[in-house]
């Protein structure tokens, strides 16, 4: 008789933490409970938290929050794990593994920081005789010979808060306007020396563990320039080549309640979020996101703000993409200023961009090769009384080609077809609230998008070239191009030594095109995060994998 296999239930795995939560036994990246990996997976983090630096030290070096170095410690190790911070300054990332020691009594974390600043070192053991807490673990000393040195050895996750990027003309003591004409000099020696010590900190984490990079969301002086936006893409690409693989990005902004009626707030931190996989190679094959001659130069900002739905909600939503049209009449009436002024969207939906002109009172010309789409948008417009535009139906390569007039419109404003949506495999699966069962696969609303957007990323970014080629030559000389893309989280199969592997990867589609704009002649001028706070969370991954629960969008800004 041959005996039945090991069954185990759910139920055998997790435990009851009560407020906390449930806990499963199986989780090997944290000891988070099902609640707590909700908002850990959240892409954005609008939380303002309580500043205890010095001011004398803090001046030129912006710290993370001991509280968020603390959560996504927490986020991203177990109780008795080492953690390594290459770039320390005044002791952030120690300093919050420390508090998180005090809620696991059982096994405490071991933290790791390297320092070559003296006067931040100062700051450092300043800070903790104002909190009255011992030395955490501190190396004064360049970090790339400490690194070399076996002394440290393997460690469990790394968090670290890379320096001010134009701190690479300070350090060669380069003025301001010499900068401005060698700034891709500064930027690229800058980048070298920051990649160079991140993959020496690679050599030291352990296979499968998490690396966690933040980059500042501006610059502390502001005769230079914001590089935010392009480090991403610039970073990521640099060190995916190297075995570290993007999982998240995280935006990190304060909301300050205090400025009502305020919808734009500053990006204070973007973390990019990275696991090492050795084995895997990069899938998106670039030459390089150096841009060549030009970088995504400009600031990035966030609209944090709901948009109830309206304008026959549910009926658009047969289109899984659309915008809210108050999104989109914000955006024409702040980049638009003449109520002559011509719209144009080359990728129209179900209208958003139509209906937002139209409750600006401007015209609007949207293109589409769906007619469902124009259908839609014209019952409507009809519904809310709204005057209609016009709604071309074909292909937008050929349209704005043949049935646009050169140099005739004034703001260009779009959300760009979503690429390989339904072609690439799902990574939701089966899906479950904290504790419970897991159920069937969660529907998506973009199964009906037309099957046309099936494409390889190659060919995704070249239809999307064309068509913005040749929009460059309808849009008038200094007028904007706004379009809307979301960076997506998607499993893909990596080839290496003829072995087909699958990887979770986050793809900042958002830098590839940026790429491609920038190709064709357009001049970046800033990156707008829109955050909808009433976005629906759901728990991807617990307690196996980190997979983000994304709910922003990127709105990039552009001028000709």
């Amino acid at each position: 008789m041959i005996a039945a296999l090991p069954s185990h239930s759910l139920k055998e795995y997790q435990v009851n933490r009560h407020e906390r939560g449930v806990y499963d036994k199986r989780n090997t990246i944290n000891d988070l409970t099902g609640k707590e990996w909700l908002f850990s997976t959240k892409t954005v983090i609008p939380k303002a938290y309580p500043r205890i630096w010095p001011q004398k030290e803090s001046k030129y070096h912006d710290p993370i929050p001991i509280n968020l170095s603390k959560e996504l410690i927490e986020t991203f190790s177990k109780p008795g794990e080492t953690i390594l911070d290459p770039f320390a300054g005044i002791g952030s990332t120690l300093i919050g593994c420390y508090y998180a020691n005090i809620n696991s009594p059982a096994a405490k974390r071991k933290c790791i920081g390297i320092e070559q600043n003296e006067s931040l070192l100062k700051g450092y053991y300043h800070l903790l005789k104002s909190l009255n807490i011992p030395d955490q673990g501190m190396i004064l000393g360049d970090p790339n010979e400490i690194l070399s040195d076996e002394k440290i050895n393997s460690v469990d996750f790394i968090l670290t808060d890379i320096p001010v990027w134009n701190s690479g003309a300070a350090s060669v003591g380069m003025e301001l306007s010499h900068y401005q004409k060698n700034h891709l000099k500064v930027l690229q020696h800058w980048c070298t020396l920051v990649f160079n010590l991140l993959s020496k900190a690679k050599g030291k984490l352990k296979e499968s563990k998490y690396f966690v990079v933040a980059i500042p969301g501006r610059s502390h002086e502001k005769e230079y320039p914001s590089l935010n936006f392009a480090l991403s893409g610039i970073l990521t690409f640099h060190l995916q080549k190297i075995g570290l693989i993007l999982k998240a990005e995280r935006i990190w902004f304060e909301n300050d309640s205090q400025r009502k009626g305020e919808i734009y707030n500053e990006l204070d931190r973007r973390f990019l979020v990275f696991r090492k996989e050795s084995l895997l190679t990069n899938h998106l094959e670039i030459n390089s996101l150096f841009f060549d001659r030009k970088v995504p130069i400009g600031k990035t900002n966030i609209i944090h703000k709901s948009f109830p739905p309206s304008f026959d909600h549910k009926l658009r939503s047969e289109h899984g993409g659309m915008k809210p049209p108050e999104l989109a009449q914000l955006l024409i009436e702040n980049y638009s200023k003449n109520q002559e002024d011509v719209i144009l969207d080359p990728f129209a939906g179900v209208g958003g961009t139509l209906l937002g002109a139209s409750l600006a009172e401007k015209k609007a010309i949207g293109i589409d090769i769906n007619a469902r789409w124009k259908t839609i948008y014209q019952q409507v417009s009809q519904n809310h009384g709204l005057k209609p535009q016009e709604f071309l139906i074909g292909d937008s390569r050929l349209l704005v080609r043949d049935s646009i007039d050169e140099g005739g419109i004034d703001l260009i404003l779009t959300d760009v077809p979503y690429w390989a949506m339904d072609k690439l495999q799902k990574t939701r699966g089966r899906f479950s609230k904290a504790g419970e069962e897991s159920r069937g696969k969660l529907p998506s609303p973009l199964h009906s998008f037309n099957r046309a957007s099936i494409l390889t990323i190659d060919e995704w970014l070249e239809l999307l070239k064309t068509v913005f080629n040749h929009c460059y030559l309808k849009l008038i000389d200094g007028k904007y191009l706004i379009v809307f893309i979301g960076n997506m989280y998607r499993t893909i199969k990596e080839t290496r030594t003829g072995q087909v592997r699958k990887v979770g990867k986050y793809l900042l589609l958002s830098s590839l095109l940026a790429k491609v704009l920038l190709e064709i002649g357009y001049s970046f001028e800033e990156e707008i995060i829109w955050y909808s706070p009433d976005k629906a969370l759901h728990v991807f991954g617990y307690p196996f994998s980190y997979i983000p629960s994304i709910v922003h969008q990127s709105i990039l800004v552009f001028t000709k």
